[in-house]
């Protein structure tokens, strides 16, 4: 009697497991918020951690293609700020080469990206409980700022302030971790690096850092909801 309980149960659980691991994912629409910073020619010095780090926020729709990829298209805004951390010297320098030692602005930023899913739901395999995805796009930027740059000559050691602003492609990587709600929604971490190829960022071009494309590096905690089901 006991062998053939065992029997049905296996059975039970053989024709059951398909079942749990369903590929349910859907399209979605998020929102990210956490901290950034910018790598740039003028944003501090890298080497000993001396940065500023200020918020991003952003807003992606992802559209699911089949059970491993999606599309994602991503906007959003991202406060930037030189910060204060180099010596006369070094202000010196930027000077005689007619470039701004400070700014602070905003960068506006859009892209679209496939995303890959590592461990999606499947048919005949458990749930994730967390799910692991990556991507690498193509977007645009608006970095608008306004700049500081050291007064040559002046005795004083003025400063002038002046408007000034740069677009331009860049390169977004990201790697992002999710897990599915109750609700129809879910929650994640997101990881991005979008990479500016022609250093245009912060306007200054000087090349004091140790690699040539300016930066913008991401952390965000997402929520987003399904859509379309």
């Amino acid at each position: 009697m006991k062998r053939v309980s065992l029997i049905f149960l296996s059975l039970f659980v053989f024709f059951s497991f398909p079942t749990f691991g369903q590929d349910d994912r859907t399209d979605r629409l998020g929102i990210g918020v956490g901290p950034a910073k910018m790598y740039g020619d003028n944003t501090g010095v890298h080497s000993q951690f001396k940065f500023k780090v200020l918020p991003v926020i952003s807003v992606d729709y992802s559209k699911r293609l089949e059970t491993h990829f999606d599309v994602k298209a991503t906007a959003g805004w991202q406060l930037v700020n030189s910060g204060d951390f180099y010596s006369m010297e070094q202000i010196d320098e930027i000077a005689e080469a007619n470039l701004p030692h400070a700014f602070r602005g905003n960068v506006f930023f859009a892209d679209v990206m496939p995303i890959y899913h590592i461990n999606p739901n499947e048919s005949g395999y458990l749930p994730s409980l967390i799910k692991v995805y990556a991507g690498l796009g193509l977007g645009y930027f608006y970095s608008q700022r306004t700049d500081e740059r050291l007064i040559l000559g002046d005795p004083r050691r003025r400063t002038e302030t002046y408007p000034a602003s740069d677009s331009g492609v860049y390169i977004p990587v990201r790697i992002g971790i999710y897990k599915d709600l109750k609700s129809d929604a879910d929650i994640g971490l997101e990881a991005t690096l979008m990479i500016s190829p022609f250093s245009e960022l912060d306007g200054n071009d000087q090349q004091q850092k140790r690699f040539k494309s300016d930066m913008l590096m991401q952390f965000q905690f997402y929520y987003r909801i399904f859509i379309g089901k």
